[in-house]
């Protein structure tokens, strides 16, 4: 029987994921009571509370992961406890394991489009069929690519941004998943200078302070630097090209 797990967290957050996994599997639906992660891999635990959790906790971790790096803006979410079985009469079970959670205020823009055709579609016409969600491509890609598995448990941490450690380790993974360094920068994923100023600004504790990789480092720091965030957008951007040359859903 069908076993979904009740989210918590912010709205944009988790509305994000409903638009990475509205299809597939796993899944993130929102219904009327909140938002839910189901997966197959869910399916037949609700009397194991133990297998439940650890199973929903590492699904999430992949979801977050993938999340992180598709959408810029994404903070992880988290399993609120409950957990729901489905049988084929529509009947539920629920399992609840309490958990503490925290709150943050946020805000988000929207662009605003202003028409100023005075053309209308034939009313025949209906919009297309969206196209598929990103999402679950990519958790599928890691089931095959054990670099990539690995990479997502450093992506799907619950903090809100991640260390220049966790960053570095994740540039660890993509140099030595194609080789070497001197491939990395042959295939032109990301401009060198970038590759420069990031490996610089994680190492460095006169770039960085107390959150670089070193305590000493010899020499003056270099002319280019990244800001924690600017090196989190980096580390976006090279890990996309990665996973999309292994075979994600934008070479397809």
């Amino acid at each position: 029987m069908a076993v979904k797990a009740k989210l918590e967290g912010h709205s944009f957050d988790l509305d994000a994921l409903v638009e990475l996994f509205r299809e597939g599997d796993p899944k993130v639906s929102k219904e009327v009571d909140g938002y839910y992660l189901s997966s197959s891999e869910l399916d037949g635990l609700i009397d194991d509370g133990g297998q439940l959790l650890s199973t929903a906790t590492r699904l999430l971790q992949r979801v977050t992961g993938v999340a992180r790096i598709l959408d810029s803006s994404f903070r992880p979410v988290s399993l609120s406890g409950t957990f729901v079985e489905v049988d084929g009469t529509g009947a539920e079970k629920r399992h609840h394991v309490a958990q503490a959670g925290t709150a943050e205020e946020r805000s988000k823009a929207y662009a605003v489009v202003v028409s100023t055709s005075n053309e209308q579609s034939p009313a025949s016409q209906s919009p297309p069929p969206p196209p598929p969600p990103e999402g679950p491509p990519y958790i599928q890609l890691a089931s095959s690519h054990p670099d990539m598995t690995e990479m997502l448990e450093i992506l799907g941490k619950p903090s809100v941004s991640l260390t220049w450690i966790d960053l570095y380790k994740i540039y660890e993974i993509v140099r030595d998943s194609v080789g070497n360094e001197q491939t990395l920068k042959a295939n032109k994923w990301v401009p060198d200078g970038e590759l420069s100023a990031f490996k610089a600004s994680a190492n460095r504790p006169d770039v960085s302070g107390s959150g670089a990789r070193h305590a000493r480092m010899g020499g003056g720091p270099p002319k280019q630097t990244m800001n924690l965030a600017e090196g989190a957008a980096f580390i976006r951007k090279l890990v996309l090209a990665w996973w999309n040359s292994l075979g994600g859903p934008s070479t397809n």
